[in-house]
């Protein structure tokens, strides 16, 4: 069997406190969950998220603006 690859930077997870991802009595919003937003404080997650998108082909720089831009972005 083939040892799956992870991004280190995913490693950041083994150090997240005991947080609620669904906050108990409540229905479930992804923007409530303490997981979510810990996660997000994470230099090392937004990197891994950011690297990832940058390399999809979803995204493409523009060297005359300086800016980042969806590929459908415009596309109505």
């Amino acid at each position: 069997m083939k040892r799956k690859i992870r991004s280190k930077n995913l490693e950041i997870a083994k150090r997240m406190p005991p947080l609620s991802h669904t906050i108990p009595g409540r229905p479930f919003e992804i923007k409530q969950s303490e997981v979510v937003k810990w996660l997000l404080n994470q230099p090392d997650i937004l990197n891994y998220i950011w690297n990832n998108i940058k390399n999809s082909e979803d995204v493409f720089y523009n060297p005359d603006t300086g800016k980042w831009q969806g590929v459908d972005y415009g596309d109505d």
